[in-house]
């Protein structure tokens, strides 16, 4: 079986593509209409319109990060290490559920106390299906694109994932 992100030529019956490591389980059958050959299944989000990334620190504190999304208008602050590197995430939830419901002081708690470490993140060359998929069963509103050294090279909202499926 053919894997529509990457092309390769896999075992019939894998769930996963043994080279780009997309699920495969039902891909041979038209499932929610769509097709295995469909378009969308080998769309890569390469030359998707990404938003910058809005990035601070693990030293930064949740206040600073509350003051980078409010001004920016945005729901999560991506972390990263000295080298820009993405190593965690900070959502309004996460402001919500871990600072202010626990009474800390946001000016005084860093975001690596708080944040959601190793953050799922996308390449460029991952196929739109594939982040779609990701957004939908783990809930994600917010999928970070990285480059192969895991440095930040903008995000996907799903507002923009789904804007470009309305104009396929």
């Amino acid at each position: 079986m053919q894997c529509p992100s990457c092309g390769h030529d896999n075992i019939p019956g894998e769930d996963l593509c043994a080279d780009c490591g997309m699920d495969l389980a039902g891909i041979d059958v038209k499932a929610w209409g769509v097709a295995p050959d469909d378009p969308l299944l080998r769309r890569k989000i390469t030359g998707l319109p990404l938003k910058p990334a809005l990035a601070l620190g693990e030293d930064a504190t949740v206040a600073d990060a509350v003051a980078a999304m409010a001004e920016k208008r945005e729901g999560c602050v991506f972390v990263t290490d000295e080298d820009g590197r993405l190593v965690g995430v900070v959502t309004e939830r996460d402001v919500a559920l871990r600072v202010a419901a626990r009474g800390l002081a946001p000016g005084s708690v860093k975001l690596e106390r708080v944040m959601t470490p190793d953050p799922f993140a996308v390449l460029a060359g991952d196929s739109l299906a594939f982040v779609l998929h990701r957004m939908g069963v783990d809930g994600y509103r917010h999928v970070p694109v990285v480059d192969e050294g895991r440095r930040l090279s903008g995000f996907l909202s799903i507002r923009t994932v789904l804007g470009v499926l309305a104009e396929l």
